[in-house]
């Protein structure tokens, strides 16, 4: 498992095209290589390792009964979590 970061994409491309042409290289002299091997990248944003730990500080607290409240609003959280309260009629 080869893991980089790279500042731009055209350094990505390099480094993937370099990755698979190896992968292809070993496959056309006869070397073993497992099928599943290939090459590929994700793009992540910045501060998305602080927002995926919110989420999990939210959800964790959630199932724990800790009730949504101001300490909420301070927290940035990815995108694939949401918390909504409802209040029932004031007496």
């Amino acid at each position: 498992m080869l893991v980089a970061a790279f500042d731009n994409e055209q350094e990505f491309l390099t480094c993937i095209n370099t990755v698979r042409a190896q992968i292809e290289g070993s496959k056309s002299r006869g070397e073993p290589v497992d099928p599943r091997e290939h090459a590929s990248g994700a793009l992540l944003e910045p501060g998305y390792r602080r927002r995926a730990a919110n989420g999990h500080l939210v959800m964790r607290a959630l199932r724990h009964g800790v009730r949504p409240g101001p300490w909420l609003d301070e927290l940035e959280l990815p995108s694939n979590v949401s918390v909504e309260s409802a209040a029932g009629p004031s007496a």
